[in-house]
């Protein structure tokens, strides 16, 4: 925080917001001690959650997933619980796509540890039971569709850990080498890109800009540049421009909903 002060002085005030995310840091370190404390539960892994306040961060991707139901169990009944005790006007939104999974696979002779997505450690987990698991089964588990969990899988199977036997049947395989060299799963940045935050907010004044074009039978882009920069002033995709309007705009003509014809954007009749 220190180092903050000092960066303050040197670029001003701009560094409010940056201050404002690394106290919310802070916050949730001492608040997820704080229950950890009141636990009395004995988990069979260790945890630590990051809290943040959705006013202050940019926009966090958010990807629909079913993790080790163990894990979600106890994050979601005892861990909010006691959240909801400590804070009484506040609420836990779990992101299970976020973050990273520090685990041990044991073998008969071996312990090889990885550092994988929560995603990759849900799929690992499938073979907790059994030696032998369906593509399909992984699918329901974890919530993503039969080809995207075959693309996941092929880490396993890159790193030696899993076999396919047969088509969408994997196997854990017995005879493990530790002699060999690991692939490292790149885990996705947590914030959704800047340019995705504007494509979605643009999508969602495409009734507003339509009724717009209704009212006066045309419009041009810098007239929709001007009204969507008043109500998209506080946007986290920062200054809206005029390329990115004209580009929303265009892909209304290739969806059939406007024309451009003579500088102006009309309704397709």
């Amino acid at each position: 925080m220190r180092s903050m002060e000092l960066l303050k002085i040197g670029f001003g005030e701009d560094l409010n917001q940056t201050q404002i995310m690394l106290q919310d840091i802070v916050d949730s370190k001492r608040t997820h001690a704080k229950i950890l404390s009141k636990n009395n539960d004995q988990l069979p892994f260790d945890i630590d959650v990051i809290m943040l306040s959705h006013v202050f961060w940019p926009h966090l991707r958010n990807e629909p997933l079913t993790v080790y139901k163990p894990l979600s169990d106890y994050l979601e009944g005892k861990y909010s619980k006691l959240f909801s005790e400590l804070k009484r006007s506040r609420t836990l939104e779990w992101k299970y796509n976020l973050g990273f999974v520090e685990l041990d696979l044991e073998f008969e002779d071996k312990v090889l540890s990885f550092t994988v997505s929560p995603i990759q450690a849900t799929i690992i987990t499938c073979f907790e039971k059994t030696e032998k698991c369906h593509a399909d089964t992984i699918s329901n588990t974890i919530g993503l569709s039969l080809s995207q969990t075959r693309k996941k899988l092929a880490f396993w199977v890159t790193n030696g850990i899993l076999t396919e036997t047969s088509k969408d049947f994997f196997e854990l395989k017995t005879d493990v080498s530790s002699n060999r060299q690991l692939v490292v799963e790149e885990i996705d940045s947590a914030m959704v890109k800047i340019e995705q935050v504007r494509e979605e907010e643009l999508e969602g004044f495409t009734n507003f800009v339509m009724g717009l074009i209704n009212q006066s039978g045309q419009i041009t882009v810098e007239r929709v540049l001007k009204l969507l920069t008043m109500l998209l002033a506080d946007s986290p995709a920062g200054k809206l421009t005029q390329d990115e309007v004209k580009t929303f705009l265009d892909k209304k003509v290739k969806q059939k909903l406007l024309i451009y014809t003579g500088g102006v954007y009309k309704k397709n009749k």
